[in-house]
């Protein structure tokens, strides 16, 4: 598993968010570190509770 930490802006610019930057910026906090599982996991809890 990857642990690296990212900003905000390396997770927009990343191809593997690609398809939810919109989310990534409405989400994410300026200044934090995370890793891929915890934006994944932050994304997911939104969209559940959007349904």
């Amino acid at each position: 598993m990857d642990e690296s930490l990212y900003t905000k802006d390396d997770i927009k610019q990343s191809e593997k968010f690609k398809t939810r930057r919109d989310a990534v910026e409405a989400l994410l906090e300026d200044g934090v570190l995370y890793t891929v599982e915890e934006v994944w996991e932050i994304i997911d809890r939104f969209m559940k509770g959007c349904v």
